[in-house]
């Protein structure tokens, strides 16, 4: 069985199941149907070699998703970036999603054209480097998003959940954010949809909970039709942070604010003398 990236999580109890942590309850998609904020599709792998980053690439599909809708705006984020802040290694099979989302929260998230899958990555190495970029600047990138953002995330439901149960959880969940879910990868039956016939081997996001579930993959297509037994899945929770201003800034703002209209009023009472002047 072929794996592509996904690490089976251990649930443990602060981590936290659909509404028994503090991650907000704010609807974005009352129908729970995020089919008109997709993403650009990008690949996790190239001919020469696979990234192992499948948890990276659908965090990141996962977000970019909830920034469209509860904020209007498109993003891009590096997957390159998550994989490297989270410890993502081929070598150990790619990375649990808790770790990742971990990660996330930690460090925050950068542009892709600052840390990009650039075609001059030819291996895994070199993508879990930060070749062609600035390690600090990627950073100080990351910290800049972490001060305007805070970023939560919880399971939707347990492995050992009954499936309507599971099904239940996952139409309430998208209500709230996409989804990203583990899955048995790929195979396809003669209805075109893709089965499981085994324990989950990768992470993708999902967008909507229909008769089947619908999803965007980091593998083309793109979008895909499932019906499996989901064993995991995590929504997620971003909020625009408040900037608290000293006292200092304040009496500065008001200062320099009142100092602009004195000098407004002022060019006002010359200009008014000079007409007057000139009417005399």
């Amino acid at each position: 069985m072929n794996n592509y990236g996904f690490l089976k999580p251990k649930i443990e109890k602060e981590h936290y199941v659909l509404g028994q942590g503090n991650v907000p309850f704010q609807i974005l998609q009352p129908l729970g149907d995020w089919s008109d904020s997709l993403p650009e599709g990008e690949a996790q792998s190239i001919p020469s070699f696979d990234t192992y980053n499948c948890t990276g690439f659908n965090s990141s599909n996962q977000i970019e998703q909830y920034m469209f809708k509860a904020f209007d705006i498109k993003v891009n984020y590096s997957d390159r970036w998550i994989g490297i802040i989270a410890g993502t290694d081929p070598a150990k099979g790619g990375n649990d999603p808790h770790t990742v989302y971990e990660a996330i929260r930690k460090n925050g998230l950068i542009p892709e054209e600052i840390l990009p899958f650039s075609s001059d990555i030819t291996t895994a190495e070199e993508y879990f480097s930060f070749k062609g970029a600035n390690r600090e600047a990627c950073y100080i990138e990351g910290r800049k998003w972490l001060s305007q953002y805070d970023f939560k995330h919880e399971w939707v439901f347990t492995p050992e959940q009954p499936l309507d149960e599971k099904i239940n959880n996952i139409k309430v969940a998208l209500k709230y954010s996409p989804l990203a879910i583990s899955v048995f990868a790929w195979v396809k039956d003669a209805r075109d949809i893709y089965i499981s016939l085994g324990e989950p081997n990768h992470w993708t996001s999902m967008y909507a909970q229909k008769d089947f579930s619908n999803i965007f993959d980091s593998y083309f297509p793109w979008t895909k039709v499932v019906e499996q037994n989901i064993m995991y899945c995590k929504r997620i929770s971003i909020s625009k942070k408040k900037i608290s201003i000293s006292p200092w800034k304040r009496f500065w703002d008001w200062f320099m604010r009142e100092k602009l209209i004195y000098r407004a009023f002022k060019i006002f009472n010359i200009n008014l003398n000079n007409a007057k002047n000139k009417l005399s």
